[in-house]
């Protein structure tokens, strides 16, 4: 081998090298931004679907929410909180947990809370769910 090839061999193997370490530091990168965004999303949406309980059923529960959050006192905070959860959520849910807890914000029932959870669990999980409205019967026959 003359001294140009194995300069040659050098050259490509140390770019080779430098962009191989390149581009896996940015998908490791891309990999825990995912990670931080999964736990954001997964931390937020069990807070809402506590904030959406106590909407639904507030004589029982706001007693215990408001152990946990002083700052909620009455039903017209979780009201608020449930608004400014709405409006953070566009940085981090998809746009079906959007629209339904838009719905369950406008009309609060059992039903759009399982639909706000079946959009959850789609957007956290990337899985259907067999879960649906009839899980409401199984519900009222307890």
């Amino acid at each position: 081998m003359t001294f140009e090839t194995v300069a040659s061999l050098i050259t490509v193997l140390g770019a080779g090298t430098i962009l191989g370490a390149y581009f896996q530091s940015q998908f490791e990168h891309k990999k825990q931004v995912k990670e931080k965004e999964h736990e954001l999303k997964h931390k937020r949406y069990g807070a809402i679907l506590i904030l959406m309980l106590t909407k639904l059923d507030p004589k029982t529960a706001l007693p215990h929410i408001h152990t946990l959050r002083p700052d909620l006192e009455n039903i017209t905070d979780v009201d608020s909180k449930l608004k400014t959860e709405l409006l953070n959520g566009v940085l981090f849910a998809s746009d079906e947990v959007i629209q339904t807890m838009a719905c369950f914000i406008h009309k609060p029932s059992y039903s759009t809370y399982i639909k706000t959870t079946i959009a959850m669990i789609r957007d956290l999980w990337d899985r259907k769910t067999s879960i649906d409205e009839k899980i409401l019967e199984a519900i009222n026959k307890t």
